[in-house]
């Protein structure tokens, strides 16, 4: 495996000596973030906040060749007493950190990130999904541009039932849905150095959604959607919101309580394999079937299907590559 790190300031471009591992860590619909430390050489390596870097990889299929894996600007720089300077780069998505006030009617995800990037200045790429749902009208005030994108990512995903992944492709804002992100990676047992695996119905698990909606004259329409099953299991566990005019109540109960009426898994894999392609909001195959034949049963159910991470943290060593994964999942299973 080899890889390759740039960094450019105004027309002098630098490939310098890494010490030690590069670092990119990836959370789901957030910034991506890259550090690396370097020997400290005024001389020939001048290196300032707002510098660009980028990262390359050979080890994604085809292998042999050069794979974009990271593009983003320095923003921290953090010089030691050994003559190491630590640095810190983000991709692009750290600019929707930026606040603002919006109010804005009948916008689309897709056509209110379009309208966010240019108001922020960032390159808004051909890699956008159209999401297709209305979002009749919001107010959001005094709100990280990244806030006022992941509410709207909310909205839809509670009215079509569809969740998109918000992320940097190499300098320009994507936008796809969960289909788009699956890899066809397994990870298991084999693959992984150590696991934490938990199930729970505490952590937005809900069996009832009870959807209102306040008329002009003074009544209120209410939705009801229920699983009598999992409230006989588990209790009544019971979701509430308010509706807006222009929303399907009906629809919108429905979607809610398949989301939602779920065992959840949360599971951390530490030192897999390296896969470069994996980021916050890929979906990977997690097969636990292994610990059964060491005699290791989770209430008696072991785990084998897709799961989506929620973070990844990417560690490139001198010739291999690791990565940590966090990850979160939903299944039936008593």
């Amino acid at each position: 495996m080899a890889t390759e790190l740039k960094i450019q300031g105004g027309d002098r471009v630098y490939l310098p000596v890494v010490q030690g591992d590069i670092t990119l860590t990836r959370e789901k619909n957030s910034v991506s973030v890259l550090e690396f430390k370097l020997l400290s050489d005024k001389k020939n390596l001048e290196i300032v906040e707002g510098n660009l870097v980028t990262f390359t990889s050979d080890e994604i299929e085809p292998k042999g060749e050069t794979h974009n894996i990271f593009k983003g600007f320095v923003f921290r720089l953090r010089p030691d007493k050994n003559g190491f300077i630590n640095v810190t780069a983000y991709d692009q998505i750290r600019y929707l950190k930026n606040t603002d006030t919006y109010v804005y009617e009948n916008k689309t995800l897709t056509e209110l990130l379009r309208m966010i990037c240019g108001d922020c200045q960032i390159k808004a790429g051909a890699d956008i999904m159209d999401t297709g749902y209305v979002i009749p009208s919001r107010i959001e005030e005094q709100k990280a541009y990244l806030d006022m994108v992941v509410s709207a990512i909310d909205l839809t995903g509670q009215n079509t039932g569809k969740t998109y992944i918000l992320w940097d492709n190499f300098g320009e804002v994507a936008l796809h849905d969960t289909e788009f992100h699956k890899i066809p990676l397994v990870i298991g047992n084999d693959t992984a150095g150590d696991f934490d695996f938990e199930t729970n119905i505490d952590d937005d698990t809900y069996n009832q959604i009870k959807l209102f909606r306040e008329k002009d004259d003074g009544t209120r329409e209410v939705f009801v959607k229920s699983n009598p099953d999992r409230i006989i299991q588990w209790g009544l566990l019971q979701y509430s919101d308010t509706l807006t005019d222009d929303e399907n109540g009906d629809n919108k109960a429905e979607i809610l309580l398949k989301q939602k009426a779920w065992k959840k898994i949360t599971l951390r894999m530490i030192d897999c394999f390296g896969d470069a392609r994996v980021r916050g909001g890929s979906s990977v195959v997690i097969n636990l079937d292994t610990y059964a034949n060491m005699g290791f049963a989770y209430n008696g159910i072991t785990y084998h299907g897709w799961m989506i991470v929620t973070k990844v943290t990417h560690r490139f060593k001198t010739g291999f590559h690791i990565m940590d994964l966090d990850l979160e999942g939903g299944f039936e299973h008593g």
